[in-house]
């Protein structure tokens, strides 16, 4: 039996000639097969061509979304940077504060004085303590929908821990402030106490007190003695009992030779009857530093220092001043 064949006719419209293909079934099947690959192909490649716009839309979004995570990042560490600077600070003064509390104590003790008003209460640590689990009781994975909500819950979470850092920046710009000014003040009550004259300004035997009542060679009646006599050999060196200015230094008819030092917040000491005079007027002493020496100028009866303490101008028994020796 004859194999069928098919014809196919193609016909042209601009040529009277018709062109004929006989086709075997073979061929027909070959061809079917072929253009279902190319089919299938193309169907493949389209399907692969959109993937890859998808892909690529995707990647974009995550590539905006880790730029956008990054710029998060960058900002937190900045405040982060910024709060540990003010974290180093505070310690520095912290550190500056309890070195001055320390050496107002030691003044205090030092020249037993207790009048002047304590510091201020140094302010409270913070007490914030990040919460963690109870130990030893695991934490579970999170599940999708968990990690879901948390990504919707995201934004707002990233809005509350900007605003945690700023109030633990102002939480810690307001400490560093409370102890600069703590600070500012044990310095200031430093100052004082620095400025009390507590040295003995010449070691010997009182011979006449304060407020005694004595002759006044000057007026011929009598008067209260406004410092002390202290007895001491010619040419003992007489020491400034705390830091200080020369105010005064020169002849006077009563004292003679006489030395006055201006050591601030209101304190003045006076020196006179000296034999010799060390210092000059505006001359910054130390304590403990010589400024002349004891003699027997001026009315007197012999060698010895009159010491005077004077507030604002005021004078006070300098006895209670005498707390410490060279």
């Amino acid at each position: 039996m004859a194999k069928k064949k098919y014809t196919v006719l193609i016909f042209s419209q601009h040529a009277s000639r018709v062109k004929r293909f006989i086709l075997s079934p073979w061929t027909l099947k070959i061809g079917a097969v072929v253009l279902a690959l190319i089919l299938i192909s193309s169907a493949y490649l389209f399907y692969d061509y959109i993937t890859y716009q998808k892909n690529i839309f995707d990647l974009r979004e995550l590539r905006s979304e880790l730029n956008c995570r990054q710029a998060e990042i960058q900002s937190f560490l900045e405040k982060i940077t910024l709060l540990e600077e003010q974290l180093t600070r505070i310690k520095l003064v912290e550190e500056k504060v309890k070195k001055e509390l320390k050496e107002v104590q030691e003044l205090k003790k030092e020249k037993k004085v207790k009048k002047l008003p304590p510091p201020p209460d140094s302010p409270g640590k913070s007490s914030r303590v990040s919460e963690s689990p109870e130990p030893g009781r695991p934490s579970n994975k999170l599940r999708a929908e968990e990690v879901s909500i948390l990504e919707k819950e995201r934004p707002r979470l990233v809005s509350r821990l900007h605003l945690e850092l700023m109030e633990l920046s102002k939480e810690a710009y307001q400490r560093e402030q409370t102890l600069k000014e703590l600070k500012d003040f044990l310095q200031a009550q430093k100052s004082v106490l620095l400025s009390i004259p507590s040295i003995w300004p010449v070691l010997g035997r009182i011979t006449s007190v304060f407020g005694e009542t004595r002759l006044s060679p000057s007026s011929g009646g009598t008067r209260p003695h406004m410092g002390l006599d202290i007895s001491a050999p010619v040419g003992t060196p007489v020491l400034a009992p705390a830091d200080g200015t020369v105010i005064s230094a020169g002849r006077e008819s009563e004292y003679g030779r006489l030395v006055c030092l201006d050591h601030g917040h209101g304190y003045t000491t006076v020196y006179g009857h000296l034999h010799q005079i060390h210092v000059k007027v505006g001359d910054q002493l130390r304590a403990g530093q010589k400024l002349g020496t004891v003699g027997i100028s001026g009315n007197t009866t012999g060698p010895h220092l009159h010491y005077e303490v004077r507030i604002h101008g005021r004078p006070v028994n300098p006895y209670p001043f005498l707390t410490k020796t060279l």
